[in-house]
């Protein structure tokens, strides 16, 4: 039986991760407030295995400990906002008492092609698929717009965005007596695309999340609003995040978090 991997015999780095996730979700793509790259660890430090997660819990840091693994791919970047003191409990602090660099593509993986969004289109059958908006000329767009085909009943649109996101419920807002061919999609929260949704001429519009006033919007411009609750749109893009990763760094195993999941229970 061979030993376990060295820093000596170590054939990869953090580095390499880094640069693989560039590579994947340029982070160039994402939204000028957000906080993209690697958050937390050491370039230098030796890569065998990597864990990929939507969000970052002590859980998820758990998870990875136990497993040994040495970074993890968070969607959601665990530190946001500038920190005056990082201390016990918080999630920086512990993966980086674990050993663990934790690196995070968020927008960047929403934007890219194959990214999140699209996977979501491609979980809902979405065809001839383009941007919601565009931001600049030369970027994949936020948000997705795709075509039904055949068109479906809205209620048997709801069933197949269950379905097919493995969800016991979703939220609604709308008649679900109406046709559904043209369908907008935003992984996350969707507020701020409620307008180009309606620009787009979709009848449905599938989200993570949004706000009260936002879905009366939705209903009031001539959409059915789908909410998944906030992370569910988003988990679907982690398999092939680590399909992705693992042709990108060959002899390093890459697996999705088995103790990620979305914080809400309908009780």
């Amino acid at each position: 039986m061979s030993s376990p991997p060295t820093v000596k015999d170590a054939t990869h780095t953090v580095k390499d991760l880094v640069h693989a996730m560039d590579r994947i979700a340029p982070p160039a793509l994402a939204e000028p407030w957000d906080n993209v790259g690697l958050v937390v660890g050491d370039e230098a430090a030796p890569l065998t295995k990597v864990l990929v997660t939507v969000d970052l819990t002590l859980e998820v840091i758990a998870e990875a400990k136990a497993g040994g693994y040495g970074a993890v791919v968070a969607y959601h970047p665990p530190v946001f906002r500038a920190e005056k003191r990082l201390l016990a409990g918080d999630l920086g602090y512990e993966a980086a008492r674990a050993g663990l660099s934790v690196y995070s593509p968020h927008t960047a993986l929403d934007v890219v092609e194959g990214g999140t969004n699209d996977a979501v289109c491609a979980a809902l059958g979405l065809r001839a698929v383009v941007p919601l908006e565009r931001r600049r000329p030369d970027d994949p767009g936020i948000g997705r717009a795709g075509w039904l085909e055949p068109q479906l009943a809205a209620r048997d649109f709801v069933a197949r965005v269950k379905s097919r996101l493995g969800l016991p419920f979703v939220l609604v807002a709308g008649s679900l007596d109406r046709k559904i061919a043209h369908v907008a999609v935003c992984a996350g929260a969707g507020g701020s695309l409620v307008g180009a949704a309606a620009k787009s001429g979709a009848q449905a519009f599938v989200c993570g999340e949004l706000g009260h006033h936002d879905a009366l919007a939705c209903v009031r411009k001539g959409m059915v609003a789908i909410t998944t609750l906030h992370s569910n749109t988003e988990r679907l893009a982690l398999p092939a995040l680590a399909e992705k990763l693992a042709s990108e760094l060959a002899g390093v195993t890459v697996t999705v978090a088995t103790s990620d999941h979305d914080p809400f229970k309908v009780i």
